[in-house]
């Protein structure tokens, strides 16, 4: 039997174990084992998934930091594993080779915490500290079974105490916390209201708040630093499509840049928009060639087709329609080009073709 399931059992017969660490990177490991004994925490290390799974399963531990290259399996596989047989340990997610894609994906499979290596030793203890808090809170309402609407209110006060006690400990003040909150909370329902859609506040502000996630994901990747603004703004217009307000805010604050330096550059950059922009990009040339050749009556049937005039985007964000002064293709004029693909003034029934298409895609709702 490997070491690390022989301490865990041995451990468990007491106790659960406070955290488990699942990787095999020795210099890293070794560093996390020592800072999570030094606050007098019981840890074990595995260093391949299977080792590790077993642990979990005897020793119940209430921590789980997770490489997403563990020999054996991949870190989401753990995780989806850890949620079915142990589902009130907190999993970490730890990884050399960070990307938003993987820290989303994470973050979806249950991942409580992303953090890229190297990591300071400060900061693992301070996110195991986080994670042993949920743990104990995940426990409370396991045992108390089937909850009513007054223990998930008692629970989540002892969430919001939790959540007070770090405000003052970083020298944030109540009324601070609940004025950042109150807006946040304020900037869900802009968001909503601006793409035309009517929410549950409750949705509203998950919605923001797997936005904020995603945005905090892709600033790890650049650690954080000042100088990574463009590439970052690139990288949140590549995955929402636009730079929504609520998100530059965050920006600004995460990076602690000035909101109008952010919006100076947002502003100047054609790459960048500040409008909501459609899933698919339909542009009608209105060059001279395609001008003489009937581009407005082109656009007309465009604009019937779609709902909305140039410059605007549908309400499901899927189509954004646009005026271009040349695309560059005067022998096909008038020509449409919708995303990489041209067409020739295309007919009404064309259109419509191609739209049910595009949505049928996009899993819209299409009339037949």
């Amino acid at each position: 039997m490997h070491a690390s399931e022989q301490v865990a059992k041995k451990r468990s017969t007491t106790y659960p174990l406070d955290v488990l660490i699942i990787d095999n990177d020795k210099g890293f490991t070794k560093k996390c084992v020592e800072t999570i004994e030094s606050a007098a925490y019981t840890v074990v290390n595995a260093s391949t998934a299977q080792v590790g799974l077993g642990v979990a399963e005897t020793a119940h531990p209430r921590v789980v930091i997770i490489d997403l290259n563990t020999p054996g399996s991949n870190g989401l596989e753990i995780l989806q594993s850890l949620s079915e047989t142990e589902p009130t340990a907190v999993p970490i997610v730890v990884t050399a080779n960070a990307t938003v894609d993987s820290a989303v994906e994470a973050m979806k499979h249950g991942a409580f915490d992303f953090l890229t290596k190297p990591v300071a030793p400060e900061k693992i203890l301070e996110t195991v500290r986080r994670g042993l808090n949920l743990s104990s809170l995940r426990k409370e309402a396991a045992g108390a079974g089937a909850e009513t609407d007054t223990s998930k209110k008692y629970d989540l006060l002892l969430q919001g105490l939790d959540v007070l006690g770090e405000a003052y400990s970083i020298g944030i003040e109540k009324k601070q916390l609940l004025d950042e909150l109150a807006y946040l909370e304020n900037e869900a329902k802009y968001h909503a209201e601006s793409l035309g859609q009517i929410k549950r506040k409750e949705r509203a502000i998950l919605d923001i708040r797997d936005d904020l996630a995603e945005v905090d994901a892709i600033l790890r990747k650049y650690d954080f630093q000042k100088n990574s603004l463009i590439q970052v703004l690139l990288d949140v217009q590549e995955s929402f499509r636009w730079l929504p307000r609520h998100i530059l805010n965050w920006i600004s604050g995460r990076l602690n840049i000035p909101i109008r330096e952010i919006y100076v550059i947002a502003n100047f950059y054609e790459a960048f928009s500040l409008e909501p922009r459609g899933k698919h990009t339909i542009q009608v040339c209105t060059g001279t060639a395609c001008h003489v050749r009937g581009a407005s009556e082109t656009l007309i049937r465009i604009s019937s087709t779609l709902g909305i005039a140039a410059g605007e985007t549908d309400k499901d964000q899927v189509f954004t329609l646009e005026t271009v002064h040349c695309i560059g293709c005067c022998a096909l004029a008038p020509v449409v080009q919708i995303d990489s693909q041209y067409y020739r003034d295309p007919s009404k029934k064309q259109l419509d073709k191609i739209v049910k298409t595009l949505k049928k895609e996009e899993g819209e709702p299409c009339l037949a």
